[in-house]
């Protein structure tokens, strides 16, 4: 697996509008599990993008052919999701209220986002990749992409 291939410019928006889609529904979903109060739906690019080079770290010493990095993307979107809420709401984790290792055994096993959540995915992604359009120029690609080559020279 070259990591590389996933830190171009038509790579970087498409996978952070995907992960941004699945956090965002993710913390939908538990926002409306629990009446939390509502959060900040927006990410933090460089935060995602740490998050997706350690998730393709850990596939590419896995060397499984058969894991999807999709599957993955989405599961490690709720993850950072569930961790975020999680924080915001530790008087709900405190009182009982939230349930989070059961959130995370559902997460893990791919079976957090049911079939309402899928049909948001899929109408939405459309959508999130256009507003990423508009923020990764070919120049911050650019960057990106040096950032990881740096960073895999550094690993080697």
């Amino acid at each position: 697996m070259n990591i590389e291939n996933y830190f171009e410019k038509n790579e970087i928006i498409k996978n952070l509008g995907k992960y941004e889609l699945f956090y965002q529904v993710t913390l939908g979903n538990l926002i409306s599990l629990t009446n939390a109060k509502d959060m900040n739906y927006e990410i933090e690019f460089q935060l995602a993008l740490g998050s997706i080079y350690e998730l393709l770290k850990d596939l590419r010493s896995l060397e499984d052919e058969s894991i999807s990095f999709e599957e993955e993307l989405k599961k490690q979107a709720a993850m950072d999701a569930v961790q975020n809420f999680a924080n915001e709401n530790l008087e709900l984790l405190k009182n009982g209220e939230i349930k989070i290792e059961k959130i995370v055994n559902h997460i893990n096993d791919g079976i957090f986002f049911n079939e309402a959540m899928e049909v948001v995915c899929n109408e939405n992604l459309e959508h999130q990749i256009e507003k990423w359009e508009q923020i990764i120029t070919s120049d911050l690609a650019k960057a990106i992409l040096e950032s990881i080559q740096e960073l895999e020279k550094n690993e080697n």
